[in-house]
């Protein structure tokens, strides 16, 4: 719950927040070990049917899309991988990351 006004007023309107905390910082969190890890891949505008084999080897992490009125991005993983998807019916921009090197 956010408050429209700081310090409270009278006339004080609350407004229910979008996602609770509960959600949004593992989201969150995620976001920012993708962005420490060291090694990025990313791809823009490729086709949404080059996805079909990511698909065998990630799982969706079980969370509402990560900022989702800029991007959307939906978080997947991996043994050692954190990947995020923001995707259209034609297009997707795809991010992977690794956060240690080796097999």
């Amino acid at each position: 719950m956010c408050h429209t006004e700081d310090p409270p007023a009278a006339n004080l309107e609350t407004i229910l927040e979008e996602e609770p905390l509960s959600r949004f910082l593992p989201q969150f969190t995620l976001y920012e070990a993708m962005n420490a890890a060291p090694y990025h891949v990313r791809t823009y505008c490729m086709p949404t049917q080059c996805l079909d084999p990511l698909w065998s080897m990630l799982r969706p992490v079980p969370l509402s899309p990560f900022l989702p009125t800029y991007e959307a991005d939906t978080f997947f993983c991996a043994p050692g991988l954190l990947t995020t998807v923001s995707s259209d019916e034609n297009e997707a921009v795809v991010t992977l990351c690794r956060a240690t090197a080796g097999p």
